[in-house]
């Protein structure tokens, strides 16, 4: 369960680094201008998530292994996240909030 929930706080940080950009902002929010601030308390949330989900793996798996899970995990995440800024831009913002929720229950 554990390892399910890394692959959902990396899919979340990878989420909101992906959001604190302003392309993409603009294709999820629509006119919505980002704000500095608004850009860095998304960065902030997103490094937060991931490092979360490193710690989680390390203490599962311990330091070798935890990071090589780790990064493929964050990989599949940003490919998740890729494809569904490709196809379905508005709904990323609910696959943040939904994999911190099933983040937060797997573990």
């Amino acid at each position: 369960m554990i390892m399910a929930a890394t692959i959902f706080l990396g899919m979340t940080g990878m989420a909101s680094l992906s959001m604190a950009m302003e392309k993409h902002h603009e294709q999820i929010w629509g006119n919505t201008r980002l704000t500095v601030q608004r850009a860095w308390a998304m960065r902030a949330a997103g490094w937060l998530m991931l490092l979360a989900a490193a710690a989680l793996a390390v203490r599962m798996q311990g330091a070798t292994m935890g990071l090589t899970l780790w990064v493929m995990e964050v990989s599949l995440a940003s490919v998740c996240v890729g494809l569904l800024l490709s196809y379905a831009p508005r709904s990323l913002p609910w696959l943040a909030v939904g994999g911190l929720l099933a983040a937060w229950l797997a573990a």
